[in-house]
């Protein structure tokens, strides 16, 4: 950023919103991984449980790990959604802020109100 170029804030903030699915993304990866490493070895516990009270409880087991790991996909969905809405306000109030100061360096801003002149007493009777 040496050269005297200022960074575009609307590409940062769609960078940042990239950078933060991205990470999601490898988080939502990491899980999934987790969930079919663990199915299959809840499946081989339980075709080698001595009893179907045995295979319930590495069931049981399986499924509230499995339960986690959605409660942790929706709380990255809330996170990166609430993210997003915050860098959606952030980008619009940069760009309106930059369309304000392009409208006022090209359109005069009035500082002297001149009154309008009274009303003509014909308009005033017409009104009448």
């Amino acid at each position: 950023m040496g050269d005297g170029i200022a960074p575009n804030p609307v590409l940062q903030h769609q960078q940042e919103i990239l950078e933060d699915a991205q990470q999601r993304m490898a988080a939502w990866t990491k899980r999934r991984q987790e969930a079919i490493e663990s199915g299959i070895d809840a499946l081989k516990r339980m075709s080698g449980a001595a009893t179907p009270i045995a295979a319930a409880g590495i069931y049981g087991e399986w499924m509230s790990s499995s339960i986690n790991r959605l409660l942790a996909d929706f709380q990255d969905a809330q996170a990166h959604a609430l993210k997003m809405a915050e860098q959606f306000q952030h980008a619009s109030k940069t760009m309106l802020g930059a369309a304000q100061l392009q409208q006022a360096a090209t359109h005069p801003v009035v500082t002297e109100v001149t009154p309008s002149p009274a009303p003509s007493p014909q308009l005033r009777e017409a009104a009448d």
